[in-house]
């Protein structure tokens, strides 16, 4: 096999590669024998050390290799159409529970109308009478509702200011996009999709408090005099200055804090309970309480960063992202409640290659009708 194929490879894994690379590469995978393919996609194990990939994420990547292995075999056994079909899919597993996967072109025939990730990120603010105001996606503009300010500063940030001395509360709210907020006080705060943040300015003098629905990542801006306290359902986080996550979306039915930086004190309310949260460390309030949990905070935000990033997560929670983000229905009515799932896919892909993807790492049939996600059957593992 040719170096600079190789080279190519490695740049599409890393996630450099340029587009003439691109369609370079994906010619190959369409002439590649069976064993030049095999060779090819070794390489996503040779470059990832061990300690590179955490478990049981690595250990996963070994049954991905197996499922490859049977694809291989069974195709020389099949037309070379089909054998082909499968080697394009077996080498976009590889990538995809590596962690790495990126994009690939389907085939060449009809495809049924897609739906792209969102380009404009809009935020809604309510006003006084529940009118919703879109701060529309033009830098440099301001926009006075009531007696607050918001000043666009770029495409996905907003500055919230109070331009009056009584106190307002603020209810904002962002549908199928990622944005990004900057209080008077100088926090930071980055809203997920389908969420809402709710909080009232001119901040109290004593402290500062806002309430999430959805998941927001939070940058405080340290001040000793006036402690800053997120409500997120049922579990109340409080801090000084510090980086953290917090998920409460509805439909998981439990409160997820993960912490990067700082201190912070979680509470449950109706109940006396309440932990002290280190960095490196992500809780979960649930039903039964607050409980350390084994999820690493960088994969906690890895959605500030662009990317869907899941390690043993269950199917409901994957589409239930994928409906808030593409702003799609789900059917989740005759999903699997014993699967889990490993991948990191960028989120600015079209969602019918996320759906491919993710039947790849599933091994099911999730398609796009009439804007709803469906489970159609499963595939022969």
């Amino acid at each position: 096999m040719a170096k600079k194929i190789e080279n190519i490879y490695k740049s599409y894994l890393n996630g450099s590669i340029h587009r003439v690379d691109l369609d370079r590469l994906l010619h190959y995978f369409d002439q590649a024998s069976d064993e030049e393919l095999e060779t090819l996609t070794s390489l996503a194990s040779i470059d990832f050390e061990e300690d590179q990939i955490e478990q049981p994420f690595a250990s996963h990547i070994e049954i991905i290799k197996e499922r490859l292995e049977g694809k291989l075999n069974e195709s020389k056994k099949k037309s070379i159409r089909l054998r082909r079909q499968q080697q394009w899919w077996a080498a976009a597993s590889i990538l995809l529970v590596a962690g790495l996967a990126t994009w690939f072109y389907l085939g060449q025939g009809p495809k049924p109308a897609d739906v792209t990730a969102p380009s404009a990120p809009t935020l809604y603010v309510k006003d006084k009478s529940g009118k919703e105001i879109a701060i529309l996606p033009k830098i440099d503009s301001v926009w006075q509702i009531g007696d607050i300010a918001f000043s666009r500063i770029d495409s996905q940030t907003v500055k919230v200011m109070a331009i009056g001395k009584n106190p307002s509360l603020q209810t904002i709210y962002t549908p199928n996009s990622d944005f990004r907020l900057v209080l008077e006080d100088g926090t930071k705060i980055t809203m997920n999709a389908a969420s809402t943040l709710r909080f009232q300015l001119p901040f109290d003098v004593a402290r500062r408090e806002v309430s999430l629905e959805g998941e927001g990542y939070f940058e405080v801006a340290h001040d000793a005099q006036r402690p800053f306290t997120v409500t997120a359902g049922t579990t109340k986080v409080e801090v000084l200055g510090t980086v953290f996550n917090v998920r409460n979306y509805a439909g998981d039915g439990l409160v997820t804090t993960s912490l990067l930086s700082g201190r912070i004190a979680l509470s449950k309310s109706g109940t006396a309970e309440r932990m002290i949260l280190r960095p490196g460390e992500t809780a979960v309030t649930d039903q039964k309480g607050i409980h350390i949990e084994h999820l690493a905070p960088k994969q906690a935000v890895a959605w500030t960063a662009g990317y869907f990033d899941y390690r043993d997560q269950s199917l409901r929670v994957i589409l239930s992202d994928l409906s808030r983000w593409y702003g799609v229905d789900v059917d989740t009515i005759a999903l699997p409640t014993d699967q889990s799932i490993y991948m990191k896919v960028r989120k600015n892909i079209p969602l019918q290659e996320m759906l491919h993807l993710l039947n790849e790492a599933s091994g099911l049939d999730f398609q796009l009708n009439n804007k709803k996600i469906i489970l159609k059957t499963t595939y022969k593992k």
